[in-house]
């Protein structure tokens, strides 16, 4: 089978919008390309130089890449969806074209993509790989598929940083914009009683599902397909994770005030920093108090806790 590999040059601050028009294009994969996130892991043992390009390094833009089969018609949909992204954003959108078999694709994502740690306890371990667990590490096994969440992103990585550090057992969680269930898992991992995990995104959640039962977790982990704005309204959760975008997060922080109880938390990422103070502000004014604060590049994460 072939693909289509569909690259957007852009700047930082837009990424995550990007990524998420792919997904709701129905996209096999994305891929983000930044070499300023990567200038900073250079001297990492784990840094491999042969799987970027020489000049990768030296690049100011960011490349976001999504595969399509050949057959699928995306692009207008695209442009309409990328001229939104220039207005709102005020960056500009270059779309190239390439063509992918269906083993090159494959063999691409296994290469881009291996068991790494985050926190103090999570380890995040592909399918396709073996590891031995050390002494104190909880292993989750994910197959990002074509949803966003490898827990290689700074956001998802801000959120996966606060579950281990917060969750100590027993707690009922939501996360919104739960994409390849990869903090829903987390969580259950480290001891939470029960999850509500709710994607917009139908394709998400299919594979949220299947790393759901690749864990054995089906009986915490509730996945649904749906908006998470009004679901959270039925609930009463102890924490809500919200690895989403600004935007959400403040359409959200309203609701989860009203049914947070003094003491939970909201943990929200995918904060672009200059997006960071209306966030900050709308955390405030409805009762948060800001516990702590996570920056990486143009990305910022939260911890904030109900007064």
């Amino acid at each position: 089978m072939k693909w289509k590999e569909v690259s957007v040059l852009t700047e930082g601050i837009c990424v995550e919008a990007i990524a998420g028009i792919f997904h709701r294009l129905g996209s096999g994969g994305v891929i983000i390309e930044d070499p300023q996130a990567a200038r900073k892991y250079v001297n990492n043992d784990a840094w491999n130089p042969e799987s970027v390009s020489p000049d990768f390094l030296d690049h100011e833009f960011v490349v976001v890449k999504a595969y399509f089969p050949e057959d699928r018609q995306v692009l207008d949909e695209l442009h309409s969806c990328l001229d939104m992204v220039k207005e709102n954003f005020n960056v500009e959108c270059k779309v190239f074209i390439d063509e992918v078999r269906d083993e090159d694709w494959e063999n691409s994502w296994k290469k881009y993509y291996h068991t790494f740690k985050i926190g103090e306890r999570l380890v995040i371990k592909p399918s396709w790989e073996e590891y031995q667990a050390k002494e104190g590490e909880v292993i989750i096994n994910i197959d990002p598929g074509m949803a966003f969440g490898t827990g290689i992103h700074a956001s998802t990585r801000f959120c996966m940083k606060f579950v281990d550090q917060y969750v100590k057992g027993q707690e009922s969680i939501v996360d919104a914009g739960c994409g390849s269930g990869i903090l829903s898992i987390a969580a259950a991992k480290l001891g939470a009683a029960k999850v509500f995990a709710m994607d917009v995104d139908e394709l998400a959640v299919k594979i949220a599902r299947e790393n759901i039962a690749l864990n054995n977790l089906e009986t915490i982990i509730d996945a649904q397909a749906g908006d998470i704005i009004e679901e959270i309204q039925q609930k009463q959760p102890d924490m809500i994770l919200a690895n989403i975008t600004a935007e959400v997060v403040n359409l959200l922080i309203p609701e989860a005030a009203k049914v947070l109880a003094p003491g939970g938390y909201l943990f929200g990422s995918g904060i672009v920093d200059s997006r960071w103070p209306g966030v900050k502000k709308q955390l405030e004014t409805h009762g948060f108090v800001i516990e702590q604060m996570l920056t990486d590049v143009d990305w910022v994460g939260v911890a904030a806790k109900k007064l």
